[in-house]
């Protein structure tokens, strides 16, 4: 005995498939996105490490006049993290600063702000900025920075 299977019925299997699909298209479509969206997100994320940083700085190039002002103050930011501390030993519009320890990015290029705080007697303290570009630092690195 063989059975026969109308043309009708075969053809309401097939669209009811075809409508099933349709309709999950969209829920497909949107899980895959999502999925691909997370993934980028997640591998562009840059690696963060603690890096230290020391050196020198001056008034001299920043503010001519008066000729008296010395660095009192200087404070890192990286994006990821901020810090700051004061000079050391400021004398002749120089001083040594740091360690000051931040969280940076690694291996991938940033720029750092440094911000030198300059203080003359009698006088309202003031600041001046200089961005500096970093790349390829190391967990626990120590950056030596000579800024004017």
């Amino acid at each position: 005995m063989s059975t026969r299977t109308s043309r009708t019925s075969r053809t309401s299997r097939i669209s009811g498939r075809s409508r099933t699909l349709t309709a999950m298209a969209p829920i497909v479509a949107a899980v895959l996105a999502g999925g691909l969206l997370t993934a980028g997100q997640a591998s562009a994320a840059p690696i963060v490490g603690t890096v230290s940083f020391n050196g020198k700085v001056t008034c001299k190039n920043a503010f001519p006049a008066p000729n008296n002002s010395v660095p009192t103050r200087v404070s890192l930011d990286s994006d990821e993290d901020d810090g700051s501390g004061p000079t050391n030993n400021p004398v002749n519009r120089r001083a040594s600063f740091g360690p000051i320890s931040i969280d940076t990015p690694l291996d991938s290029p940033f720029s750092l702000s440094v911000e030198v705080t300059c203080k003359a007697p009698g006088k309202q303290p003031q600041t001046f900025t200089r961005t500096v570009q970093l790349d390829s630092l190391t967990e626990g690195d120590t950056v030596p920075l000579n800024i004017k």
